[in-house]
């Protein structure tokens, strides 16, 4: 980013040294008179007249020689010259081009990954595609080499004997139209089918190119196929077929078998026993009285553990209560737990010890018998809460509260007189009166003090620095011809920084300033005036700092 000036720079007959005009390729728009630059297209360093671009100066010179370079012959260093193009192993150097020969003897190798040769784009010999030969003959590719040794043809016509040292594809050999692996399931199957006493049927296997048989003894039922497909329905009948109602059924020999059920299990019956000793349920829920169609839980749902006659322990609902009752036999029994969490409602006849509780009434320790009320809130919310150790006490007879650390979120109202140290920040008593050693209470400087900046024992608020600072915004189209503007600050001094920008693009403008009235020769500390010399093409913002009451405390030195 260029910096700005809309004013004249006079060096007062200094040297101007190591400087670089403007470089550009080519003529700048809007020119002033005088205006110079260097042209990076055809160096050369110009200046506008006033009407166009001038070169100042122009670089020429002569060819002195021409020399032959690699495969060339002539040249020379003197008058005309001529260049001539060698020929060689089938090139020829025409007057007026290079051939290529077309009877070619010296090509020792042509390799291209798209090659391809023929006689047009329909019969070809390819070579295209990676380790492969194509041949395409009539405008379709009909056989290809393959660097496996295998040749692809779209049709195959061997007229005399064929030597095939490999195996044949399943589908390599056809009879009349039909592969031959299905010729042969066929034929099979045709062999077996004309038995009447035994049903066997023939299936070729695709995937591991075998031929399955199903047997069928032809009986009355048909679902006696010796088939693992079949095994699971003739199972399922056996109770159909047995002739008798209510019959058991047993899966395995001995209590060691296991059954597995990959599906769901559904018993229709009304009770289920199960004798095992250890029952694992990979459930998360289990619901019990699924049946139940009324509106509410049934009176006496739940679960017994048998214990004998009248000894059984029951977990179950009470409608009439309104509630889970856990008992042991017809009496209510008890809950052994470290926590509980949430409310408990009812009289507790003892309690040692009191982890989580709304309200808690406790009888002081005094000659009064005075009782005191301490609130506690559940700390896993994150509430403030009070404790009752050695960091908190309470002596109700001199209503003095002694804690170790204080931490207030809230207001603190004081009606009483707070000692000299009863306050500290960071370890440091605070005041009634700061100072630049101790902390404590201070005024806060009017706008005119902050200006003054001479004052030991105010504080300066935000809008008071702001005070000792002035921005005005200077409209361009209202500069007259001398492009001179005064701006009125009445900060009372002319201890004062001044900077203008462009506000359009925010670039630090260079111009004349002077603390001064518009004749820049009348000095003042209230206003100031800015010559621009050249209009600026943007509104520009001056901003204005006083530094009035700074110390002189600067040492100079003159050499």
């Amino acid at each position: 980013m260029a910096i700005n000036f809309y004013s004249s720079i006079s060096l007062n007959k200094n040297e101007l040294q190591n400087a670089v005009v403007q470089n550009a390729g080519s003529d700048p728009g809007s020119p002033a008179a005088g205006q110079i630059y260097y042209n990076s297209g055809d160096n050369t360093l110009r200046f506008y007249n006033g009407s166009s671009f001038q070169t100042l100066s122009t670089t020429t010179g002569d060819i002195t020689g021409v020399t032959a370079g690699t495969g060339l012959t002539g040249g020379g260093s003197s008058g005309s010259v001529t260049l001539n193009v060698i020929g060689g192993n089938g090139i020829t150097a025409n007057a007026n081009d290079i051939a290529i020969t077309a009877a070619q003897t010296t090509i020792t190798s042509v390799l291209n990954t798209s090659l391809a040769l023929g006689r047009d784009a329909d019969n070809q010999i390819k070579f295209g595609t990676d380790n492969q030969i194509i041949f395409r003959v009539g405008a379709g590719d009909g056989v290809t080499f393959k660097a496996s040794g295998e040749i692809e043809a779209t049709s195959l016509d061997i007229s005399g004997d064929a030597d095939v040292d490999g195996t044949l594809e399943a589908d390599a050999i056809t009879v009349n139209g039909t592969a031959l692996d299905e010729f042969i399931q066929d034929t099979v199957g045709a062999m077996f089918s004309s038995n009447t006493e035994t049903r066997i049927s023939a299936t070729y296997q695709d995937g591991d190119g075998t031929i399955d048989l199903v047997v069928d003894d032809m009986t009355a039922n048909d679902n006696d196929d010796v088939s693992n497909a079949n095994l699971l329905t003739r199972l399922a009948a056996l109770e159909s077929t047995s002739g008798a109602a209510n019959e058991n059924i047993v899966i395995g020999t001995d209590s060691g078998d296991t059954v597995v059920i990959t599906g769901n299990l559904q018993v229709a019956g009304t009770t289920t026993t199960v004798d095992s000793t250890t029952v694992t349920i990979g459930d998360h829920n289990i619901v019990l009285d699924a049946d139940n169609s009324t509106s509410a839980v049934v009176d006496g749902a739940g679960i017994t553990l048998e214990g004998g006659s009248g000894d059984d322990v029951t977990w179950m609902w009470s409608s009439s209560n309104g509630r889970m009752e856990l008992k042991a036999g017809s009496s209510l029994g008890r809950i052994a737990a470290d926590t509980f969490f949430g409310n408990l409602s009812g009289a507790a006849t003892s309690a040692t010890t009191a982890t989580v509780a709304t309200n808690v009434t406790a009888t002081a320790n005094n000659s009064n018998n005075e009782t005191v009320y301490l609130t506690f809130v559940d700390g896993a919310t994150g509430q403030q809460g009070i404790e009752t150790d050695t960091a908190l006490n309470y002596n109700p007879s001199t209503n003095i509260l002694t804690v170790v650390e204080l931490d207030v979120s809230g207001d603190v109202d004081v009606d009483g007189t707070l000692e000299t140290d009863a306050l500290t920040i960071g370890g440091a008593a605070v005041l009634a009166q700061a100072t630049t050693s101790a902390v404590g209470a201070v005024e806060l400087a009017t706008s005119a003090e902050t200006q003054t900046g001479t004052s030991t024992t105010r504080a300066v608020t935000p809008d008071g620095l702001a005070a000792r600072s002035v921005v005005a915004d200077i409209d361009v189209s209202s500069l007259t011809d001398a492009n001179i503007v005064t701006i009125t600050h009445n900060l009372g001094t002319a201890d004062i920084m001044v900077q203008v920008y462009d506000k359009t693009t925010e670039a630090n403008i260079m111009c004349d300033i002077a603390r001064t009235t518009d004749d820049f020769a009348t000095a003042s500390t209230s206003v100031v005036s800015i010559d621009f010399g050249t209009a600026p093409p943007n509104d520009c913002r001056a901003l204005i700092t006083s530094l009035k009451g700074a110390t002189a405390s600067g040492t100079v030195a003159y050499t």
